[in-house]
């Protein structure tokens, strides 16, 4: 199942989850992974899912369908690389996590790129939020990464240096051919019963 944007949903701040939360139906919500101290001022406020917000959500799902991914971790990484790409604050490169690759490569908003993990021939998959000329910021497309001792998991913010950057010259194989469970799979992670 792919969940579909609709002009019913809301955006609004919870103050007990401290993150930004999208209201799907009265009683269903989605909850960001990203709290407010990493988030911009306008992301305390009340507001619709906009048009943008549609169409940056048709984008970046896009990207990320060849991934070997659930379907609920799609859903998941798009509707947080929407908050990332509206909400963040500015963030610092750690580029220091990936090997510079042999020819600059840069990236466009909503691109999936791969990156080399220093200290072997790990690649892993990030999806481009913000991309400039000389770093972009990315959101972990890959279920759990350890880098440098340090575990990541599916939709973190990294900004990189676009010199660490490669472009995914290759499909993705998505192992994940039954879509049986899918459905239940992104209720579940989508749709929070608010009490």
């Amino acid at each position: 199942m792919t969940m579909r944007p609709s002009d019913n949903w809301r955006w609004y701040f919870d103050n007990q989850y401290d993150c930004l939360m999208l209201e799907i139906a009265n009683d269903m919500v989605f909850r960001s992974r990203y709290p407010s101290k990493m988030l911009t001022p306008d992301a305390f406020r009340a507001f619709p899912f906009s048009v943008d917000d549609a169409s940056a959500y048709y984008q970046f799902y896009e990207s990320c369908v060849s991934l070997s991914l659930s379907e609920p971790q799609k859903v998941e990484l798009v509707l947080n690389a929407i908050i990332a790409a509206n909400f963040l604050k500015p963030q610092m490169p750690k580029s220091w996590y990936f090997v510079q690759q042999p020819m600059l490569f840069t990236p466009v908003l909503g691109e999936l790129v791969e990156a080399q993990i220093q200290g072997g021939h790990q690649r892993i998959n990030l999806l481009v939020v913000e991309a400039s000329e000389m770093a972009s910021l990315c959101l972990i497309a890959e279920p759990n990464v350890n880098m440098a001792g340090k575990s990541f998991t599916i939709a973190e913010v990294v900004k990189v240096m676009n010199d660490r950057l490669a472009s995914k010259n290759h499909q993705i194989v998505n192992d994940n051919d039954d879509d049986g469970g899918d459905e239940e799979a992104v209720m579940d992670l989508l749709y929070q019963v608010c009490s």
